[in-house]
């Protein structure tokens, strides 16, 4: 196959001084760093439209954190410490608030640092954020149950390693849930939440956004056993 020499849309991320419309794009990290530069040099790459990006890092090693030191004195990344046990609301939290101090960023991604966007992925979600203003939207991905559509379709939760929405829907939602630990918990009450705040969640089938469940931030399994165990008492409240 000859080469087409036709490279893929990007820009570059505003460290300060964001123009109007700006998205806030949130990749937090705990070591793993093969999976972890997939994801980020895909974002670079692939990004088409006006963003910041801040990534958020969870107690790493000191390899991860000299990698971490040499991507914020070459790009324009902001780079954040959460100093705790891993909650992965409390880490999207800690960016979104950062970056939605700046009165034109608008819309804010959540990622979870094993994934993989295709070229234009974030034009297509704001694009789809705009029509349906009211809606948390994922993308399509290898993940999914059913066969790929064309056009948007309504689904229960939000895809618990990428969403998308507008920063008033964040503000009325009341952001995530900090004492969740793994993102699929977050997202699903987040979802929950959002819907008890007349919003709706939809899958972007346009987006496609490809992640590596074997590489999850998380597998302790305590973790995991505690935000089951808090995500049962919440439906006992409501049920009482």
């Amino acid at each position: 196959m000859k080469p087409t020499g036709v490279w893929p849309q990007s820009t570059k991320p505003f460290l300060t001084n964001p123009p109007e419309g700006t998205v806030g794009v949130v990749l937090p990290i705990r070591d793993n760093l093969k999976f972890f530069k997939l994801a980020f040099h895909s974002i670079l790459d692939f990004t088409d439209y006006r963003f910041m990006l801040t990534i958020v890092d969870n107690m790493s090693a000191f390899s991860t954190r000299q990698y971490l030191e040499s991507i914020r004195r070459n790009h324009a990344v902001n780079v954040l410490q959460y100093q705790q046990a891993h909650a992965q609301g409390a880490e999207w939290n800690l960016a979104l608030k950062f970056m939605f101090a700046f009165a034109n960023v608008h819309y804010g991604v959540v990622l979870t640092p094993d994934v993989v966007v295709e070229p234009n992925w974030l034009s297509r979600m704001v694009r789809t954020l705009n029509e349906y203003p009211d809606a948390i939207v994922s993308p399509y991905h290898n993940h999914a149950p059913n066969g790929r559509v064309i056009g948007n379709q309504p689904q229960i939760d939000p895809a618990p390693f990428c969403a998308a929405f507008k920063r008033t829907l964040y503000e009325r939602a009341s952001g995530f849930d900090e004492q969740f630990h793994c993102s699929g918990p977050v997202m699903q009450d987040f979802g929950v939440r959002a819907r008890k705040a007349g919003f709706r969640a939809l899958c972007d089938n346009d987006i496609y956004v490809h992640h590596f469940e074997v590489a999850t931030m998380t597998q302790d399994v305590e973790f995991f056993r505690a935000d089951i165990d808090l995500m049962e008492s919440r439906r006992q409240e409501v049920a009482a």
